[in-house]
């Protein structure tokens, strides 16, 4: 070991140690002491954090703290599905549907009794007629008349309120709506078909047989439903028993012309279901019984019935079914 040479004074300067060096066996047991105080006390996050697995051995699955999993019982399954609102996609389908349906109606209606059940223009005009006593025949046309647009109109407010209770476009309510409009049709054939009401077209010269009121009644009463659904689906353009309106928005239309466009679609294939339907019922007329033009009718208010049984719900999407 080499020592540095005395200095002049005869002062020695004294070596320089070597630095503190903690001990290997201090570090090891210090860091022991904190990994034993770390294991002893309980970690916050760790508890309350919520995980696939709960505290206490439980094992319910969470996938949030507060999440209530879903019912998934045959009961509350049908409950969420009639509860649901329908998706307004492809609505314009069963409402021209309606729209031949109205054209059936009015097309037995006026031949066979001289009143439209529907269309209300018609009576509106032989109501003001029969305040000039006009037309000598039928008599007591005007009355019919009356009938069937305060008909109309009452079934107007009583459908329109059931919507806005029950929900306006919940599944349930579309079928109850038009349940109540088959059942309407459904009424007027078994009454023509039991001959309550005369299976004949009436005849103009011969006094008024007022149990035809009450064929004519029902008829109104299921209008009122299918144009009240129209408006609920907001297609306005397929009113489903209007059609001078109807042409005026039509024609009216700037791009009647183009290449794409769906409300002229609706308006030209209402215009031709109702046409048709008026058609139908005077060629069934002629060819089978009375109550063949009611009981078509009836038959495809039942489609469109049903149809609302299987209707997408809305905001269903394809996604919805990928698991």
């Amino acid at each position: 070991m080499h020592h540095r040479p005395p200095s002049p004074s005869g002062y020695i300067e004294p070596l320089t140690t070597a630095p503190n060096i903690p001990d290997n066996r201090s570090i090891s047991q210090n860091e022991l002491k904190t990994e034993s105080f770390r294991l002893g006390r309980p970690n916050e996050e760790i508890r309350y954090t919520p995980g696939m697995w709960s505290s206490g051995d439980s094992t319910t699955v969470s996938v949030s703290g507060n999440q209530i999993p879903e019912d998934n019982t045959v009961c509350s399954t049908i409950s969420r599905h009639f509860r649901a609102d329908i998706d307004t996609t492809y609505t314009d389908i069963p409402l021209i549907i309606c729209g031949f349906v109205g054209g059936l109606v009015d097309g037995l209606s006026f031949n066979a009794w001289g009143s439209f059940s529907s269309m209300q223009t018609g009576n509106t005009i032989f109501l003001a007629l029969g305040a000039s006593g006009q037309p000598a025949t039928p008599a007591y046309l005007w009355a019919k008349s009356l009938i069937a647009l305060t008909v109309f109109v009452a079934s107007n407010l009583i459908f329109i309120h059931m919507h806005r209770f029950l929900g306006p476009r919940r599944r349930s309510t579309m079928m109850i709506s038009f349940s109540i409009q088959t059942i309407a049709l459904l009424a007027t054939a078994v009454l023509i078909e039991l001959e309550v009401i005369t299976p004949k077209p009436e005849d103009p010269r011969a006094p008024i047989e007022w149990i035809q009121v009450l064929a004519i009644s029902l008829l109104a009463f299921q209008a009122g439903g299918q144009i009240c659904a129209s408006r609920v689906l907001a297609l306005d353009e397929i009113p489903t028993v209007v059609v001078t309106a109807m042409l005026c928005d039509l024609l009216v239309d700037p791009k009647l012309t183009a290449k794409l466009n769906p409300k002229r679609n609706r308006r030209v294939g209402a215009f031709l279901a109702l046409f048709l339907g008026a058609m139908t019922a005077g060629g069934l007329t002629k060819t089978t019984t009375m109550a063949s033009s009611i009981w078509l009718a009836m038959g495809l208010k039942l489609i469109v019935t049903l149809g609302w049984v299987v209707w997408q719900r809305e905001g269903r999407r394809k996604s919805d079914f990928d698991v």
